[in-house]
């Protein structure tokens, strides 16, 4: 049972990052785990006689439930903006892997409701609690505007759980399910203005999953200065490959090798991390809902922009044009 001042939280689903979740909420002061709700019944039931939760089949079990305060999100991507919905109109704070949602309209309402109701909603997005984050905002302030930003990802074979990972419906695109490459870049450089996709999807089934793909989105910041991701998953290529450039008025930032470095005329040197402590990310879960002061409407914004500039990449793929974002 969860002592005076203490938050029950309760997770929904029953998968690796529902077991990674629960391992850390249950190692911090301040919140109890009290309930997992899965349609699995047999890990369902692992999970909850692990950390001594109630097993729910039905999440809407869960957050009907009075005594808990908070919800956890660790379903597949299709569900997320459904479930926060849900969860947030009942009046109960929300942690949820990322994406925000699977449409536009659900992520908006999700973050809408959120501040009404005066209830916390925070994505796992772990550059809010990443010290290098930290210094390369830090740099890119001091370091002039953004001439471009520009990503790539390459990755052989098709990974783990391929069919939930490369299927439409279930994951979306690869730029919703690859949302932590956009992210960082629109919390660094800004609101997008406009978005041009392309997608190509090899051995395309009825069921909207796929053999591999290749995808490509070119976006114009509101701030000034144009950005580009390009992924190519289950291609034919030996191992992983990955580029990643930030292009200032004043030098470039370059990820190399697990690195950052800072390339100007006068020389490179290598990027240390910001030199503070920084909670992670259940920490600040637990902060949020004890009402401590924190920026997670700011970071829900972000998130929601980030999802907007995906979902215009899909829709700009299917209609074969330029999708303006108002926002």
């Amino acid at each position: 049972m969860a002592s005076d001042g203490e938050k029950s939280i309760g997770i929904i689903g029953s998968g690796g990052m529902a077991n990674h979740r629960a391992e850390r909420f249950h190692q911090l002061e301040g919140c109890h785990l009290r309930a997992v709700a899965s349609r699995n019944s047999e890990t369902g039931n692992v999970l909850a006689d692990k950390y001594g939760m109630q097993y729910l089949p039905d999440w809407r079990d869960l957050i009907s439930r009075q005594e808990i305060d908070a919800v956890v999100i660790c379903t597949h991507n299709e569900s997320h903006g459904e479930i926060a919905i849900a969860a947030l109109e009942a009046g109960k704070h929300v942690f949820m892997e990322y994406p925000l949602a699977r449409n536009v309209d659900q992520g908006e309402r999700a973050v809408t409701i959120a501040k009404q109701n005066g209830v916390v909603l925070r994505l796992t997005h772990s550059e809010n609690v990443s010290p290098m984050h930290a210094r390369l905002r830090e740099l890119v302030r001091d370091h002039g505007h953004l001439q471009a930003s520009i990503f790539t990802r390459l990755t052989p074979g098709r990974g783990a759980h391929p069919e939930v990972l490369f299927n439409l419906n279930i994951s979306g695109p690869p730029a919703l399910f690859f949302i932590y490459h956009v992210y960082p870049v629109i919390d660094l450089f800004g609101p997008v203005k406009w978005v041009e996709g392309s997608a190509l999807y090899e051995s395309l089934r009825a069921d909207q999953s796929y053999q591999c793909t290749v995808n490509t989105v070119n976006v114009a910041f509101q701030n000034g200065g144009i950005g580009q991701w390009f992924w190519a998953g289950g291609i034919n290529i030996q191992r992983a490959e990955e580029y990643r450039r930030y292009i200032l008025a004043g030098g470039t930032l370059i990820q190399q090798e697990g690195a950052w470095l800072l390339s100007s005329r006068s020389g490179i040197e290598e990027i240390k991390p910001a030199d503070r402590p920084l909670p992670s990310l259940e920490e600040l879960f637990c902060k949020d809902i004890a009402g401590e002061v924190t920026n997670w409407q700011q970071h829900a914004e972000i998130a929601l922009q980030a999802i907007r500039v995906s979902l215009a990449a899909e829709q700009s793929a299917q209609e074969n044009r330029r999708v303006f974002l108002n926002l």
